[in-house]
């Protein structure tokens, strides 16, 4: 019979183990919802016609955004509650995506997607904030590794699902399928705030 001491030992470790999964799903779905673009430029461009030197302008774009967002985000995330701002991040992202496939022109899809790339940098600093407050530093070590697999799933995901889409509908479904993965997590991130138990 397990001890009480190794029962809770136990509980506390698969605990910790679902707080870092849902940081990975999170981090994933950053990934996911960010490089969707570039994984379809070339859709895009045979299917809008516009010039694929126009629609990388948004790539640009959201890798400036990304950075300035960057700074922005560690510099707040000691002011403002971690799990705001990946709420914020998160649903803003989620809903860029969705609206991307409705943009017209090349600055439009730029607006939406530089505003997508400052949202993208509200998630990666708090992450890194609520880690170190709920996790030891061995949790902390193995919950790391857990999380940063995310943005590897997240990118072969990307380009297996792009293809995928494409074949069967089209670019634009790329990003409301994306979009909704990203609603998805939002609201289990939202209604279930991580808290490692103790």
């Amino acid at each position: 019979m397990m001890s009480g001491r190794s029962a809770k030992s136990s509980q506390t470790k698969i605990s910790a183990i679902t707080v870092a999964l849902i940081f990975a799903a999170i981090y994933m779905v950053s990934y996911l919802t960010r490089i969707n673009f570039g994984a379809v430029v070339s859709e895009m461009e045979q299917s809008t016609g516009i010039p694929k030197n126009l629609l990388s302008l948004s790539l640009t774009g959201s890798f400036i955004t990304y950075g300035i967002g960057q700074v922005f985000s560690g510099f707040t995330a000691d002011r403002i509650s971690p799990k705001k701002l990946i709420t914020i991040g998160l649903g803003t992202t989620a809903v860029m995506n969705l609206l991307l496939p409705v943009c017209k022109g090349p600055y439009t899809m730029l607006c939406v997607w530089c505003i997508n790339g400052f949202a993208q940098s509200m998630m990666w600093p708090p992450i890194v904030k609520m880690m170190s407050q709920l996790f030891t530093d061995e949790e902390y070590k193995k919950a790391a590794v857990i999380v940063s697999g995310g943005s590897s799933v997240g990118t072969i995901v990307v380009y297996l699902l792009a293809p995928a889409v494409i074949s069967l509908l089209n670019w634009r479904w790329l990003f409301v399928v994306c979009g909704g993965i990203a609603f998805c997590i939002y609201g289990v991130f939202f209604w279930k705030e991580p808290e490692k138990k103790e």
